[in-house]
């Protein structure tokens, strides 16, 4: 099992189970604490053939270099992250995909996961990505016409992939809510779990600021649902700062140590706290990730220094 310290103790992860044990009776000192983050979701390209209307990510043509997402993997498995989350645009567009999964596969001991529309999924593909991926984020919006209407792709299409998806790896459902879906909540996560998910995740639609979009008492219905369902079923959900704090957290984190747990590398190879920040570091290749993260953290105002 790989070990990683830091604030809430120590942390140990089997990427091949997904077993988590966390023994938060022992306290590292700060000197300690593993330098990368526990998880970095990376956009390997903005290039995305659906047009939903609500998607928040960036249309300007870019993508990482294989080369520098390789040597950053490394370099974070080296300092401490548990996983990398390979997202986009859509990432089964990456040109030679699968083999850039197999190459991290075996060149670290990060846990790949990935969050694709899944209508790219074929026989091939799913054998090439069984075994060099640990979890797959299949994102659904709405049911039958729902889907159709918001994803414009047959919900029958989805259906076969979801088939596809669910032989390739454990997988979860993401699940956009606004006002054309939040009827259909309770539907969508009896269908997730029904055809074999092992996560929900709910993700109230916002805007490119991560700003929630939906009106106050929407918000309350939604984090009512969560609430209500979550000894049901396994529910996540979003981090944005004015929708988290009305859900009961089973596992409550600490805001000020987000940056120590998660960051986002956009498909410009600007480093960020999250996907929705304006600002970040610019890392071209070659560069050292470690650094980027480092100095990040010290202009988001963390008392990171003494770990240097």
């Amino acid at each position: 099992m790989k070990i990683r310290y830091g604030h809430s103790g120590v942390h140990l992860f089997d990427r091949k189970t997904g077993l988590n044990v966390l023994l938060d009776e022992t306290r590292p000192p700060v000197r300690e604490w593993s330098q990368a983050p526990r998880y970095v979701s990376l956009a390997l390209t903005n290039a995305c053939e659906l047009s939903c209307p609500y998607c928040y990510a960036s249309k300007a043509p870019s993508k990482l270099s294989p080369n520098a997402i390789i040597t950053w993997a490394k370099e974070l498995d080296r300092h401490g992250c548990f996983g990398i989350g390979l997202g986009g645009g859509e990432p089964t567009l990456y040109p030679e995909f699968s083999r850039l999964c197999e190459e991290l596969n075996h060149s670290t001991q990060l846990a790949i996961t990935l969050t694709t529309h899944g209508h790219r999924f074929s026989k091939q593909l799913a054998s090439q990505l069984r075994g060099n991926v640990q979890f797959i984020r299949l994102s659904m919006d709405g049911i039958e016409k729902t889907y159709e209407k918001l994803r414009g792709r047959s919900f029958a299409a989805f259906l076969q992939k979801l088939a596809l998806v669910r032989d390739t790896a454990p997988f979860g459902i993401n699940f956009v809510v606004n006002e054309e879906t939040l009827g259909e909540l309770e539907l969508a996560a009896e269908f997730a779990f029904e055809n074999g998910a092992s996560e929900f995740l709910v993700l109230p639609q916002s805007n490119d600021q991560g700003r929630v979009v939906l009106s106050e008492s929407d918000q309350e219905k939604i984090a009512n649902w969560i609430n209500e369902k979550q000894s049901t079923y396994r529910i996540a959900t979003s981090s944005t700062a004015d929708f988290a704090d009305r859900v009961i957290r089973l596992f409550p984190s600490n805001k000020n140590y987000e940056s120590y747990d998660f960051m986002h590398l956009d498909a410009f190879g600007t480093l960020k706290l999250s996907a929705f920040s304006r600002e970040g570091i610019k890392i071209a290749e070659g560069d050292s990730i470690l650094d980027a993260i480092l100095t990040l953290r010290q202009q988001s105002h963390e008392n990171w220094e003494v770990v240097r």
